[in-house]
């Protein structure tokens, strides 16, 4: 560390940068969230600015002595502050603006920031804003890692399966959202693994209760990743490379002109990992078919990842008849050795080593919104998306590898290396459409509804399974269509928010369901209609205090996948049933706030009840989806955030999740779910030293500690004492920092797992150990 410090000095005193006065500091509302774009000026004089992106503002060359100065932003109370400068010295502030009661409330409103007007929702929501993370070598998974109540287990390094838990509902009981649209559909390029922190503004994370604008059959929560949408001209781009042969790059930006409201957006970015990290096995030997009682450390020799993603937007914004109307369209590839079965508990004993599975991705999108559209108070927003891919898996090698990678030519003639020889393409069409408007009564009174269309339809054919050729010969749809209604009172001057609202989900599947030789083949159609409802309401009893409170009765349709296979190593079982959950959620949020020291505090209650509980029981190349007639989940996630000194910020957070086989007749009865953690938690300690020898730099200092305690892998009664659990977990990370000319040139350097502690996750499959990373990124905005 010393001699990192010494470097950025002699780094900084070569660059000649001569010490001078100057006053720096961060303007933040009362909620402690920072406010970008509020002017800073000397008064008196021309001098002044506007507060970047992290509400910072930085000015230089002042005379010694007592100065005035004045911030303003839209909606807030302009204040007037007297500063004394020192001479050689940077004076430190933080400015806490406080609302205009005599301004409009829509005004109001505005002059918060977008993650603080997300938070005050009724809904038990959390908001992860990205800035904090886009100088450091992150993905969405590993930020939702950091969030309490979310668990994220994967199978390996980049590009791995994984498996995200949600207040005790995981899989496909969770939507994933980009800026509202449903992203499950989007393949495996377009994952949460996948999109760097570059591109995103904020992570709404809701905990129970779903709003309607986000209209899907989530069973108990979504997330949804924000973009930025600011009408700014900006560049972001960023190149990161590490252990592993790891290459992260992300291109991020935009041009806007203000007089004509002309909008040209690129997002675009690059992975790839070798992920050939060091893991233990106990070898077999062919002769004797008995395995080693010692463990040997090798290399995975099969399990590279690469994936690529570019969307370009165009379009306008900020006019009479659109706030934005853009159109765009994406293009993106992924390709994924497989080392070996995905369901496969622990390591295999036999590696594979050739088959492979890649896709490519075509996507053409268009949205809109508009405040008061043609009448006040009526806000309407809208999209529509068409999505073509093309997936590709093959495994037909004869030959078995060790985990030397050697093989022997032609052990298996007749199959792969995962089971029956396949080469199977499928080609997926997908529809996806939304309008939502909202409309406000009075001042107490607002309502608001939404439809949503999502269309998908497969075909595909095997150069060898029969059975894949006749179940996809025709077409395979799925429609689901959402209709929602919604009814929010605000009453007590603000303080009481009440939403009531009623979702009616509509779905319809036809397929074909083909025997395993494929000489049979057995034509479904399933049509469902359910009728959902559920409230969110939350009380401020003081600024600081928040309570909140929300019940929804939701439902989840089987998917394409879970009911009919997915050709491979999923077998279909057609007779599965929906999903239904009464979510439960009580909460509640304390933020005190001052000049340079803070804490907040959140805690919340939840209960899911669940009927016909959709449940992946792995068994290598048979695994199957299964209905467990009851499930009953509670439990607790709390986490604290102290703001010490205006350098010291330290996070905690941790979930308890009592996750249970709730049916009298089973005999598993009042078991653990297998394969899911009921106790995990982090605790992350930030050091940040700002305006470092009186120039615009920042030095951060991360820790962060997670830990994840023992659960079973299968039924906790049914399992073998020691044998079927996947043990503790507690790993160590460090990341260091620079930013230098306010962000403008950012460096970070990351050693993950410190103590190169061994590591298994989803299914019992050893994770990474110890690996270092390096990460430059240029940020440049002209607002």
């Amino acid at each position: 560390m010393r001699r990192v410090l010494f470097f950025l000095v002699g780094f900084q005193l070569m660059a000649g940068v001569a010490m001078t006065q100057s006053i720096s500091g961060t303007v933040v509302d009362e909620g402690g969230e920072v406010i970008p774009g509020s002017t800073v000026q000397i008064v008196n004089t021309t001098k002044g600015g506007i507060t970047d992106i992290n509400g910072k503002f930085h000015l230089n060359n002042l005379q010694p002595g007592t100065h005035q100065i004045k911030i303003s932003s839209l909606g807030l109370l302009t204040q007037v502050l007297t500063v004394t400068v020192t001479e050689g010295q940077t004076t430190q502030l933080q400015v806490v603006m406080k609302a205009d009661a005599t301004s409009l409330q829509e005004v109001t409103i505005f002059g918060k920031s977008e993650a603080t007007v997300v938070r005050e929702q009724a809904y038990a929501v959390a908001v992860v804003e990205a800035k904090a993370f886009k100088n450091v070598s992150a993905d969405v998974n590993q930020i939702l890692n950091r969030v309490s109540g979310i668990n994220i287990r994967q199978s390996g390094g980049m590009g791995s399966s994984f498996n995200l838990s949600l207040n005790g509902l995981s899989g496909n009981r969770v939507r994933t959202f980009i800026n509202g649209i449903p992203m499950d559909y989007f393949g495996s390029s377009l994952s949460l693994n996948n999109f760097p922190a570059n591109l995103i503004s904020t992570i709404e994370i809701y905990k129970g209760a779903v709003p309607i604008h986000l209209s899907s059959d989530a069973l108990g929560g979504s997330i949804n990743i924000v973009t930025d949408t600011r009408p700014i001209n900006y560049l972001d781009a960023s190149y990161s490379f590490g252990s592993f042969n790891t290459h992260t790059g992300a291109v991020n930006a935009q041009w806007h002109h203000a007089n004509t409201g002309l909008t040209l957006r690129v997002k675009s970015y690059y992975n790839h990992s070798d992920n050939d990290y060091p893991i233990d096995i106990n070898l077999l030997d062919v002769e004797s078919g008995k395995l080693d009682e010692e463990t040997t450390e090798i290399r995975r020799f099969h399990d590279a990842y690469t994936s690529k993603m570019a969307w370009i937007e165009a379009g306008i914004m900020n006019k009479p008849y659109a706030d934005e109307l853009m159109i765009g369209t994406v293009v993106s590839d992924n390709f994924k050795e497989i080392q070996q079965n995905p369901y496969a508990t622990g390591v295999s004993s036999f590696p594979v080593g050739e088959a492979f599975a890649a896709s490519d991705i075509n996507i053409f999108n268009l949205s809109y919104r508009k405040k008061n559209l043609l009448v006040k108070n009526l806000n309407v927003r809208g999209y529509g998306v068409y999505l073509k891919s093309n997936e590709e898996y093959k495994d037909i090698s004869p030959n078995r590898y060790d985990w030397f990678g050697n093989y022997e030519a032609d052990v298996h003639p007749t199959t792969g290396e995962l089971g029956r020889k396949t080469h199977f393409f499928l080609n997926r069409e997908n529809y996806l459409a939304n309008v939502n408007a909202e409309y406000q009564l009075a001042d107490e009174h607002s309502v608001s509804a939404s439809y949503s269309l999502n269309s998908l339809e497969l075909q595909g054919h095997d150069d060898y399974q029969p059975q894949n050729n006749t179940q996809y010969s025709t077409p395979n749809t799925v429609t689901k269509q959402v209709v929602g209604l919604a009814y929010t009172n605000v009453a007590f001057e603000d303080r009481l928010k009440t939403t009531l609202f009623t979702k009616r989900y509509q779905y319809n599947l036809k397929s074909n369901n083909s025997s395993y030789n494929g000489d049979e083949d057995n034509y479904f159609e399933t049509q469902n209609t359910r009728m959902g409802y559920g409230m969110a309401s939350t009380f401020f009893l003081k600024e600081s205090l928040q309570f909140k409170a929300s019940f929804e009765k939701a439902y989840r349709f089987p998917e394409s996948t879970e009911m009919y296979g997915d050709g491979l190593n999923v077998i279909p079982n057609p007779t599965l049933e929906p999903e239904t959950s009464y979510n439960y959620n009580l909460g509640v949020r304390l933020n005190k706030q001052s000049a340079y020291n803070g804490y907040v505090v959140e805690a919340n209650v939840f209960v899911r009840d669940s009927r016909d509980y959709i449940r992946f029981e792995p068994r290598m190349n048979r695994s199957t989806y299964v209905n467990d007639p009851k499930v009953f989940a509670a439990g607790l996630d709390l986490s604290m955030n102290f703001q010490l000194d205006q350098n010291w910020n330290v996070g905690l957070g941790g979930t308890y999740l009592d996750l249970r086989n709730n049916d009298e007749t089973s005999s598993v009865y009042q078991d653990r779910l297998p394969n899911e953690p009921y106790l995990f938690g982090n605790l992350i300690i930030t050091y940040r030293m700002s305006d470092w020898l009186g120039l615009a730099n920042e030095l951060t200092l991360t820790n962060i500690n997670r830990y994840v305690h023992e659960f079973y892998l299968k039924w906790p009664s049914l399992a073998a004492s020691g044998k079927s659990s996947i043990p503790t977990r507690f790993t160590n990370d460090l990341q260091l920092t620079y930013s230098l000319k306010e962000g403008t040139y950012n460096v970070s350097f990351l050693v993950a797992n410190v103590l190169d502690a061994k590591v298994y996750d989803n299914f019992n499959q050893q994770n990474p150990g110890r690996s270092f990373n390096l990460k430059l990124r240029y940020f440049i905005s002209k607002n």
